[in-house]
């Protein structure tokens, strides 16, 4: 039991708790924001993130940001911290950001090609995952995307 202990006490002292007050009769919540990133921390991840994003990182099926973080160069605390304090969102989101970016280029630019391959191709292994996401950042589908913004 006291290795639990530690092993919490050490995870919950990388986040700062924010207490939220109750609205309309709910009770309060309690969120867990990352601790601040330091300047020269932020430089350093930022390169490392910069270099991966050009060389197409976030198209490999990384499960976990821990995975994720090994590929970039870093661990998952750093990078963590700096997506939530330099990105402003979390790994996951700032990566299916990257991938939909990606797949409305590839959409255009290789008209031929189906919206399931395009999503494999950026690294979403499921077809439905993928329109699901690519539908919350858009607002449409990867078909109807393509159909708006061909090239004329």
């Amino acid at each position: 039991m006291a290795g639990k202990k530690n092993i919490f006490t050490k995870v919950k002292g990388l986040f700062r708790i924010k207490e939220q007050a109750p609205s309309s009769g709910a009770v309060g919540r309690v969120s867990y924001m990352a601790k601040p990133i330091s300047t020269s921390e932020a430089r350093e991840v930022g390169v490392l993130v910069q270099q991966w994003v050009k060389a197409k990182g976030y198209r490999l099926p990384h499960r976990t940001l821990q995975e994720a973080a090994e590929n970039i160069g870093t661990d998952s605390v750093r990078l963590h911290r700096y997506c939530i304090n330099s990105l402003g969102m979390d790994f996951r989101s700032w990566r299916t950001s990257l991938r939909v970016e990606d797949a409305k280029k590839m959409l255009i630019e290789e008209p031929e090609l189906p919206s399931s391959h395009i999503a494999r191709m950026v690294g979403v292994k499921d077809r439905s995952n993928f329109f699901r996401q690519f539908m919350e950042i858009t607002g449409s589908s990867p078909d109807q995307w393509r159909q708006k913004h061909a090239k004329k």
